[in-house]
């Protein structure tokens, strides 16, 4: 019995020595060095004592990896474009895997939080970061998220700070357009329209005053409370600005004589606004397809 007893104590024995470390874990001191490394980043308390000397990182590239110093410098060149950023502590996942050739990485998803100083714009990005570690310190970091948004804003800040006089007054009032639309505020967008402004809609003329054109907000924010513009591109030239955009909306309202549908609409058009000297909308010529609102909702036109 005592033979027996022993046997299966050495077979416990060999069996946790043939399991090794663990290969899956959400808590391990690499995991807390993460942690330490993105509570760093947001106190902007930068420190390359974590990494390896000959370490490497790696964001969005495969190519031209940067040193601990060169990262750190990254970081505080890019934190002169931001008013504020940070990750959120909301929704953080971490997790530390063992490979099966023996190399240790920790990975992260997180959410990005940041403000543009030129726009004062809020922009969320998701994130991925992952980290190999050798002894304790970082030797190899990856990061990967989508900086399209990011990329945009500041084309168009460039833009903006390259245009006219003239030019910026324009961009100012269709700003001033969307805001109004948006929030249906008829008392704004009166305040930006010539007394004689007219609107086309594919060439038929729906408002030839401001008054007409608040109706007109009107229909759509009554069958559409929710409704939004959005300015998906803007070229301006001389008095005219030409614009594409994009409508959305929740039909929880009458629309055109029919009763409310409940669903959504996302309609996409193009618009040619011309102004006058000083900055205000003298008429605007919109083309866009009637029938893509009405299908989405599945009414027939009245």
């Amino acid at each position: 019995m005592k033979k027996i007893s022993i046997l299966i104590i050495a077979t416990i024995l060999l069996t946790a020595c043939q399991q090794g470390p663990a290969r899956y874990t959400q808590n391990s001191p690499e995991i807390d060095t993460v942690k330490k490394l993105i509570a760093n980043y947001n106190s902007m308390t930068y420190d390359t004592s974590m990494y390896a000397d000959t370490s490497k990182t790696f964001y969005n590239t495969k190519e031209n990896a940067m040193s601990p110093a060169e990262t750190i410098a990254y970081h505080q060149e890019t934190d002169k474009t931001y008013k504020s950023r940070r990750f959120l502590d909301q929704d953080q996942e971490y997790e530390m895997v063992l490979t099966d050739d023996g190399k240790t990485w920790v990975n992260c998803w997180l959410d990005w939080q940041g403000t543009l100083a030129a726009n004062n714009q809020e922009y969320n990005i998701p994130i991925h970061l992952t980290y190999q570690f050798i002894d304790g310190k970082i030797v190899r970091e990856h990061g990967h998220w989508d900086p399209t948004a990011i990329v945009l804003a500041m084309q168009e800040v460039e833009k903006m700070n390259n245009m006219s006089a003239d030019e910026k007054a324009i961009q100012s009032t269709i700003t001033n357009v969307t805001k109004a639309w948006n929030s249906n505020d008829k008392e704004m967008m009166a305040s930006i329209l010539t007394g004689n402004f007219t609107r086309t809609e594919n060439g038929n003329i729906i408002a030839r005053n401001p008054k007409d054109y608040a109706g007109f907000m009107d229909i759509y924010h009554g069958a559409f409370p929710d409704f939004t513009v959005m300015i998906d591109k803007t070229f301006i030239s001389g008095n005219k600005a030409y614009m594409n955009w994009t409508c959305t909306g929740t039909n929880t309202g009458n629309f055109m004589e029919n009763q409310p549908t409940n669903k959504k609409i996302r309609t996409h058009g193009f618009s040619v606004w011309t102004f006058n000297k000083e900055g205000k909308a003298i008429q605007e010529d919109a083309y866009y397809d009637n029938m893509v609102v009405f299908n989405q909702l599945g009414i027939t036109p009245k």
